[in-house]
């Protein structure tokens, strides 16, 4: 089991390259095809309303063009580039959720508040991504490099459907990682122990798909846990958090999908999130 075909998102943000370096490593370590997909909004509004790139745009989109082959054969890789008609806010979003819905794993970059706001993808693009695509998406820190991405991985674990969906979506970077830590969330609404039907256990899971992993839980009281989970999977030492997305529901101690929308703007390791 491999991600054969990968997306990255291109735009001319300052972590492009970064995100680019890192989907070029995990595809020679899947032997993926890898598709670079450049989407940003245009800035000229009337580009904006006619539907077609300024100048502006389709000199970013050239050079963004140039900076994918270099690199792509510099790796020997098999991969193409695309780029979208026009940058309209809402045919940047939907185009590349549609985009990945064809494609294994999906790569995209944190979004920078503090970044200038020219030339970078919409602030709502990756929940939207994440939510609507169907696939799991590799959302990449803003700040930092991933040469590694996957040799010590946490799980979030709550045994909802989301986190099922994540696990298997992550099997491939579970299956080769050094160490996998899983993160059992209980919450005040878990049944008292011994109360419930004994089930296969998540470790023996994954133990038929041979993987090996180490299982830690805390309980959580408050909407305080996102940072928790987090604090959790730094102590670890992981360099991928696995977690299932959530929208206009979730876990029961959190309102409208707050804590997946905190997770991808605060998470400071590469994030694989599915829904």
């Amino acid at each position: 089991m491999a991600y054969k075909h990968i997306l990255v998102h291109l735009d001319s943000g300052p972590q492009v390259e970064t995100r680019l370096d890192a989907a070029i490593a995990l595809a020679k370590t899947s032997g993926a095809f890898l598709r670079g997909l450049f989407a940003q909004p245009d800035r000229s509004a009337t580009s904006v309303i006619a539907r077609r790139s300024s100048d502006h745009l389709e000199q970013a989109a050239a050079r963004s063009e140039a900076l994918f082959r270099d690199k792509l054969q510099a790796s020997g890789l098999q991969g193409q580039w695309h780029g979208l008609s026009h940058g309209e806010h809402n045919h940047v979003i939907r185009e590349v959720i549609i985009w990945s819905r064809f494609a294994d794993l999906t790569v995209l970059g944190q979004f920078d508040r503090s970044a200038p706001a020219d030339g970078v993808a919409p602030e709502e693009l990756n929940e939207q991504v994440v939510l609507n695509s169907g696939r799991p998406v590799l959302v990449l820190p803003f700040a930092g490099t991933f040469p590694v991405i996957g040799k010590r991985v946490a799980v979030a674990w709550n045994a909802e459907r989301e986190a099922a969906r994540a696990l298997s979506d992550a099997m491939p970077f579970l299956q080769a990682a050094d160490e996998v830590t899983v993160i059992t969330v209980l919450t005040q609404a878990a049944p008292p122990a011994g109360t419930e039907p004994q089930r296969i256990g998540l470790l023996d899971h994954l133990a038929l798909h041979g993987v090996t992993a180490d299982q830690t839980h805390f309980k959580v009281t408050d909407i305080g846990a996102m940072d928790a989970l987090l604090a959790r999977s730094i102590d670890s030492g992981a360099d991928l958090l696995v977690m299932g997305a959530h929208g206009h529901y979730g876990f029961p101690f959190l309102h409208r999908g707050g804590g997946t929308r905190h997770v991808l703007r605060t998470c400071p390791v590469p994030l694989l999130l599915s829904h």
